[in-house]
């Protein structure tokens, strides 16, 4: 009889691990993988950029395996991309950044909550 218990005690705790368990501590996030169409305009101090790319991450806890959602930056400035909606961290890239002047933009992931 203990030895049944102590199974069972094994399979319970390793359900609750692998699966069945809740993190109190987790963010509330989405998990839809439906997208939505973006646009817009990028510019470095007031000045249309020419190149580069604004990425759309929306990996998290319920989409772990969400990949990255690229969009080139036409020579107008203009970007269309087709993230998923919910929470994404967008972040900007372009030779306008490297210059000495930008440095300080370099680091410019910023959170977005994107609608359907």
């Amino acid at each position: 009889m203990m030895l049944r218990c102590r199974v069972l005690g094994l399979v319970l705790t390793t359900l609750f691990a692998v699966g069945g368990g809740v993190n109190p501590d987790a963010p509330n996030v989405s998990g839809s993988l439906e997208k939505a169409v973006v646009k817009g305009t990028v510019s470095v101090r007031g000045k249309r950029v020419t190149n580069g790319e604004v990425a759309f991450r929306a990996a998290n806890i319920k989409r772990p395996t969400v990949h990255l959602v690229n969009a080139k930056i036409d020579k107008d400035g203009t970007f269309k991309a087709e993230p998923l909606i919910g929470e994404n961290f967008v972040e900007v890239s372009c030779k306008e950044l490297a210059n000495r002047k930008n440095m300080n933009l370099m680091d410019n992931i910023q959170p977005v909550k994107i609608k359907s």
